[in-house]
């Protein structure tokens, strides 16, 4: 049985993750969408005390819904010829220190600059430089891009199934296909791409728009609405997450626990093309009344 106190933690960190859904959905309009805003988010949802046999599932969903918003983002940018913006959610990782093998003070990585460049004043010529930059550094990546990050800390939490991870694998990789599909275009910009695209005959059209993200907000939608069923019912499933039997007290520290009992999972939706436990369980109203 719950211990009062732990009863009253556990729905005081349910009130908080209702709040920040409420708050995630009220701000995720396309204007705020950006690399900023989902870093923010990710800080503020990380400060919330995660507790495997009580929060664990809905702490995951709540995080899938912020990764879905970082695809969205992500996929806009592509699809509209950022494909820096892109690439930084995507692949560039967030914070690189290099290192000195002398010994001196280790530098940061200017984030959008070749290392060639940032160190041109070493050795002056490219290949000089070059051969510097192997010879007496070491790269060390701090932080990695926020797909990058959430994706493995998805993967490892033992509480997202295996169809959702592969399915946020796929749109990640749809987005890599879509700068690649884009960028041989060697248009100058979203607006030579539209011109032509008009110009193009319905065939060429449909082509054209099989290869672009076209992602929408589905499955967030649906992460909020798994979310609010399992806050008024605990034993509710979700194809989102892997389901258990048995109570697993240290899983998100360890990620290898042979605690992996699961019921078969329901199917889940296919990718948006273009376009447990023993005890009490406590939950809190979701969302909030008044």
């Amino acid at each position: 049985m719950l211990t009062k106190k732990l009863t009253d933690s556990i729905e005081i960190t349910l009130s908080a993750f209702s709040e920040y859904n409420v708050s995630l959905e009220k701000e995720a309009n396309q204007s705020n969408l950006n690399e900023d805003f989902i870093e923010s988010k990710l800080s503020e949802l990380e400060q919330i005390e995660s507790d495997c046999s009580e929060n664990g599932e809905i702490y995951w969903l709540t995080y899938a819904r912020l990764f879905e918003l970082a695809l969205l983002c992500a996929g806009n940018y592509a699809d509209h010829f950022e494909f820096a913006a892109a690439g930084d959610l995507l692949v560039n990782p967030r914070f690189i220190l290099i290192h000195f093998k002398s010994g001196c003070n280790a530098v940061k990585k200017d984030r959008h600059r070749k290392l060639t460049e940032q160190f041109r004043y070493v050795a002056g010529e490219r290949e000089a430089v070059v051969t510097w930059l192997k010879q007496d550094t070491v790269p060390e990546i701090v932080e990695k891009s926020l797909l990058t990050h959430m994706h493995e800390q998805m993967s490892r939490s033992g509480y997202l199934s295996k169809e959702y991870l592969d399915l946020a694998e796929r749109r990640m990789e749809r987005i890599a296909d879509a700068i690649g599909f884009l960028a041989s275009w060697h248009l100058a910009g979203s607006s030579a791409f539209y011109l032509r695209v008009q110009c193009a005959n319905p065939s060429e059209q449909s082509f054209i728009e099989s290869n672009l993200c076209r992602f929408n907000k589905e499955i967030f939608i649906e992460l909020g609405d798994d979310l609010r069923r399992l806050g008024a019912d605990s034993y509710q499933k979700s194809w989102f997450l892997r389901h258990r039997t048995s109570h697993c007290p240290d899983l998100l520290n360890d990620p290898q626990s042979d605690c992996k009992a699961q019921p078969e999972l329901s199917e889940g939706p296919s990718c948006v093309e273009p376009s447990e436990g023993k005890g009490t369980t406590v939950r809190a109203a979701w969302p909030p009344q008044g």
